[in-house]
């Protein structure tokens, strides 16, 4: 096959998946617009307030550009590792390791100057997320444990051991909330758009993308990665060691997870609490997926997917539809995006 045609079939490909993702999001929403006629007194006023609720003015705009941050990290860690042929559940347990974990750099060595101290604290939650997913990965290649369940036992193991340390050794007495010792402010972030609670985080996650983006597509280690990915027996065929592939994208992807949870850190919150970052995890793994587990394509799909919590907690708080409407929506996507229907029909449609 020439080159011409291979870009041929590369550019067909793209516009399919494409014109799928679209298709499955057009539809989800339709869902929603039915779902508001059915269960609403007054579809036309929660129909404004779901999908122009967001954009009613700076605060909640900015607010939710914020509440993507975090996703953005999770989703492109769960891309990653299911770009590899591996599987991350643990996103829950290293995304709250990495908050943790920067809490306590924080504490601990209070007297650097700012800058330095919040480059600490970065690569500490980085750090310890990409230790995490390596056990995992680890004894998957050392005895053939399923990284499925490992990534999410190891995750839900120390979401309990970090929720202890909170509520005992590390729980800040002088506060009324349930809630750790706070690091020093000058370690903060700044923020980008006062008063929302937008911050430089965000700048952090666009470079995040960008790398993992070359990472995958234009050097060696990324054609090792997404070959054991697709296809890890043609990859030992091929004379590639496929043993340090189970173990090296588990700490990729776990290492951008846990980075994600110190970013919460530095950048909003400045202490932890209980449960700091549950559902984050998970919404990772719906993120990655509607991204095709493309990196460059978590950075929209993790817009995508806080504007439809968003929109439905704007529409719960001004109309009578209910949170729960973003859940079902979101599921709706999920479902027609891994289902490969729509994709399949538009690959023969262009073939032909």
């Amino acid at each position: 096959m020439s080159n011409t045609d291979t870009r041929a079939n590369q550019l067909r490909n793209g516009l399919a998946t494409f014109l799928g993702i679209m298709t499955a999001v057009a539809a989800s929403l339709g869902v929603a617009v039915a779902l508001i006629f059915i269960l609403s007194k007054d579809p036309s006023r929660s129909l404004y307030y779901y999908f122009a609720g967001p954009f009613m003015n700076k605060f909640l705009f900015f607010n939710m550009i914020e509440s993507s941050i975090p996703i953005i990290f999770s989703g492109l860690g769960i891309a990653v590792a299911f770009r590899s042929g591996v599987t991350n559940l643990g996103g829950e347990g290293q995304i709250f390791a990495g908050a943790m974990v920067a809490v306590l750099l924080g504490v601990w060595f209070p007297e650097l100057p700012g800058f330095l101290g919040a480059v600490v604290i970065l690569v500490g939650g980085l750090t310890v997320g990409a230790l995490i997913g390596s056990l995992s990965g680890f004894l998957r290649m050392k005895w053939n444990v399923s990284d499925l369940l490992t990534t999410y036992l190891i995750s839900m193991g120390l979401v309990q051991v970090i929720n202890y340390l909170i509520l005992g050794p590390f729980r800040d007495p002088s506060k009324i909330r349930i809630q750790s010792l706070s690091i020093p402010k000058s370690y903060m972030l700044p923020r980008i758009a006062t008063p929302s609670y937008l911050h430089a985080g965000l700048y952090i996650a666009i470079a995040a993308v960008l790398v993992v983006h070359v990472l995958m597509k234009h050097t060696h280690t990324g054609y090792h990665l997404r070959v054991t990915g697709s296809n890890r027996q043609f990859a030992r065929y091929g004379g590639i060691n496929i043993k340090p592939f189970y173990v090296l994208p588990l700490a990729i992807s776990g290492g951008l997870i846990g980075l994600g949870g110190a970013v919460q850190i530095v950048g909003r919150f400045q202490s932890g609490f209980l449960d700091l970052t549950a559902g984050l995890g998970w919404a990772g793994i719906g993120v990655a997926l509607i991204a095709r587990r493309n990196p460059l394509g978590v950075l929209p799909a993790a817009l995508f997917y806080v504007y439809l919590q968003s929109g439905a907690r704007v529409a719960m708080m001004n109309s009578d539809v209910t949170y729960e409407i973003a859940a079902i929506v979101t599921s709706v996507i999920f479902y027609l995006i891994t289902a490969e229907v729509t994709f399949a029909f538009f690959r023969r449609r262009l073939v032909k």
